[in-house]
């Protein structure tokens, strides 16, 4: 008796390379250690240190300090865009390094400064607010729309626990959802398989990232020093997982789509929430149990409607709608051909908005 086995067409990638940090220091106090680090690294002068004006003060004149006698010189990111990034090259100078200390606006600046300057980048995060940490895609704003670059993957990362439980409440939680949201991404990859490459191990470490905070959730919203760490420890999985897959997808889905629409419709909410409220929604057209996902990001302290976001209903059912289109990616947006009507069903059943 013959057996026939269907076998569905399967998407090969094409080679591509897999570039992770030679280090990564994390514990408290780290960030004082910056000399002895560059030094391991091979960097011997002319390090760039870029900050806000905010990190300047919480690490980034520390930093600067400690690195004086590498001929170190300071600058101060005012936003993340393409512009910035010119300014910075053009008024740099040579440079053998790039020092990004701050959150997601000065480390894709320094990705992306770091890749024009031809320099090693070291990424020292204040806060747990993205899981962009170990990209080499830098997001940036190019007029109203933003754009993702080519930056320069971190040679290290130094996550001084220290600073980082001392982060925002607010930032501690946007980052804790947007490891939360990883849960609808990966569901949205799995549907693309066919039309896209899809790495079952990126897949299952994106997973492990979401898995690893939401079991923490509790000591990330009480601020404690071990579940900033576990948090920290989920983002930068998030990042590996997206560096193996030589993607964003293991962490961006719809419920990502859905975020950037409310970004260039000039929403002020964080990134991180706005994924982990829209991922809500992107679980229950999945048919996935999307209440576990809105009491988990309840219980890390995050969003779960588009009102808490100081989004109105109106502008959050038009960024489900617009979102199927915001870029070339199979979401369920586009296997279901999300309209109004069912992203307002969606919302109604779970109560977003």
């Amino acid at each position: 008796m013959r057996q026939f086995i269907c076998i569905h067409p399967i998407y090969i990638m094409e080679p591509h390379s897999v570039e992770l940090p030679r280090k990564i220091l994390m514990g408290r106090g780290v960030s004082g250690r910056m000399l002895e680090l560059c030094k391991q690294l091979r960097i011997m002068g002319r390090p760039l240190v870029l900050a806000d004006s905010v990190t300047k003060k919480i690490a980034g004149d520390k930093i600067f300090q400690s690195l004086k006698n590498l001929d170190a010189r300071m600058e101060i990111v005012k936003e993340a865009t393409v512009q910035e990034v010119a300014r910075i090259s053009r008024i740099a100078g040579p440079i053998d390094a790039v020092i990004s200390v701050g959150g997601g606006s000065v480390i894709d600046v320094g990705k992306a400064v770091s890749e024009k300057k031809g320099a090693d980048f070291i990424c020292v995060p204040t806060a747990p607010s993205h899981d962009g940490i170990v990209s080499s895609i830098a997001s940036l704003r190019h007029g109203k729309k933003k754009i993702s670059v080519s930056g320069r993957m971190p040679l290290a990362i130094v996550a001084d626990t220290k600073i980082l439980k001392s982060a925002p409440k607010r930032l501690i939680a946007s980052g804790y959802a947007d490891a939360v949201s990883n849960i609808t991404a990966i569901h949205d990859w799995k549907l693309a398989r066919k039309r896209e490459y899809y790495s079952e191990y990126a897949a299952e470490l994106g997973l492990l990232a979401a898995k690893k905070a939401m079991r923490s959730a509790n000591m990330i919203r009480q601020g404690s020093e071990r579940g900033i760490r576990n948090l920290m420890e989920a983002l930068i999985t998030s990042s590996i997982a997206m560096t193996i897959a030589g993607s964003s997808r293991p962490a961006s889905g719809a419920e990502h789509a859905i975020s950037h629409v409310l970004e260039s419709q000039g929403s002020k909410a964080l990134h991180g929430e706005q994924c982990g409220v829209a991922s809500i929604v992107t679980a229950c057209l999945q048919g996935q149990d999307w209440w576990r996902i809105r009491d988990a990001l309840r219980k890390g302290g995050a969003p779960v409607t588009a009102k808490q976001l100081g989004v109105k209903r109106e502008k959050f059912l038009l960024a489900i709608v617009k979102a199927k289109n915001y870029r070339e990616r199979y979401t369920i947006l586009n296997e279901k051909d999300v309209d109004l009507k069912k992203a307002e069903k969606a919302c109604r059943d779970t109560g977003v908005c």
